[in-house]
């Protein structure tokens, strides 16, 4: 079948779970014998148009990189007219609102709609709150953006809801912020992720630790940084923090690195390829995720573990249904600056416990969280919406 996936964000655009998952998917998809074209924003680079693995991914020119926009719709409508015609599409997998511009043209033409959701505007209504600065000069975002996300909801979230066939959930901790005008649709599938060859891991000094993602403030790396600038001396002499990704705050983290005189322990590596990222997580023994953000399932969360790694994390959004606390990871309060600093202390000074928490976090990836299980889970749901 000819799978027409739409989104807003690929990884040519930037390193992030969500593009990855996509990327996963559509790559699955191919492997299973399926042609996949991908419709997606414009990029900054210019670039139009490429082939990644068999799929086809389309970058609208004129568009505004990374953002629904009333010239992203007009644009949609016009080359999915023109792919349809060239290669008719079986169905359309609609990462969740990307379909927005297209939900008439599908319904007209009896092309069924597959959206699945990493998270709705209302978890990102508290994910603003949770982020936001509360300086006064800022007060009237706590206004203007809580509505601006309110009408996305109304105007985007449920429509592209109720359009759909198949309502796909990356983790169960949606469901009560999807359940209306979705009513025995909804299906959970948990992300999944290629499950890496696992190398030994060192206990030579120092230590490597890894923060990765979205370099923004809701991801909570200036937790992270500051807590390697809190441990006691003798532990942080042992520490390296390798932070990964790229985004608009990282010019604030390497300036409150500077500020806190940690340079020597902090290694900012920008976007890696992979061959980098996968050394980086072959050498750490730790991940720290403190994240401040409602995350559906984080990829980064399944990428550490997959690697074998000691995380904490924080105990919100979906990151708890993964994570058993003490078991094959460790669970934090949001925002916990002091607890983060607790249980980081308490792992760099147990050996023991950063391997037994490394390996029953490899046994949970290993198990629940593979790859081909998403893919095969989801084109099972993408088939029957066409049945």
């Amino acid at each position: 079948m000819h799978i027409l996936v739409m989104t807003r964000i690929m990884p040519g655009h930037s390193l992030g779970g969500m593009q990855k998952q996509t990327m996963d998917l559509c790559s699955g998809f191919v492997q299973s014998g399926h042609d996949v074209t991908v419709i997606t924003t414009a990029r900054n680079d210019g670039v139009e148009f490429e082939t990644i693995d068999g799929v086809n991914i389309c970058y609208l020119s004129g568009s505004k990189p990374g953002y629904y926009s009333r010239k992203w719709n007009s644009l949609c409508r016009k080359k999915i007219i023109k792919l349809h015609q060239e290669s008719p599409i079986d169905i359309i997998h609609s990462q969740s609102m990307g379909a927005i511009s297209v939900l008439k043209w599908a319904k007209k033409n009896s092309i069924p709609i597959v959206s699945t959701w990493h998270g709705t505007s209302l978890t990102e209504i508290s994910t603003f709150f949770s982020s936001a600065s509360y300086h006064p000069r800022y007060w009237h975002w706590l206004l203007i953006m809580p509505i601006t996300l309110l009408k996305r909801y109304i105007t985007m979230d449920l429509a592209v809801r109720k359009a759909s066939k198949k309502i796909t959930l990356v983790s169960p901790t949606l469901e009560k912020n999807i359940k209306f005008l979705a009513k025995d649709k909804v299906v959970t599938i948990p992300n999944g992720i290629e499950i890496p060859a696992l190398n030994n891991k060192s206990n030579q000094k120092p230590i490597h630790c890894i923060a990765i993602g979205r370099i923004e403030k809701e991801k909570g790396i200036h937790y992270a940084i500051k807590s390697i600038a809190n441990l006691p001396e003798e532990l942080r002499n042992d520490v390296v923090l390798n932070v990964v990704g790229q985004g608009g705050y990282l010019s604030t983290l390497q300036r409150l690195a500077r500020d806190l005189k940690i340079e020597d322990f902090i290694k900012f590596h920008g976007r890696a390829d992979d061959e980098t990222l996968t050394e980086i997580y072959h050498n750490s023994r730790i991940h720290l995720m403190p994240t401040t953000r409602q995350e559906g399932l984080p990829l980064t969360i399944l990428e550490g573990m997959a690697y074998g790694l000691a995380t904490i994390a924080s105990d919100i959004g979906g990151i708890p249904g993964v994570i058993t606390n003490d078991i094959d990871g460790i669970l934090t309060e949001p925002g916990n600056q002091n607890q983060l600093d607790q249980m980081l202390s308490k792992l760099l000074s147990n050996s023991d416990m950063i391997e037994s928490i490394g390996k029953a976090a490899r046994n949970t990836a290993e198990s629940r969280y593979s790859k081909q299980r998403m893919v095969d889970e989801t084109l099972e749901v993408l088939l029957n919406a066409i049945k």
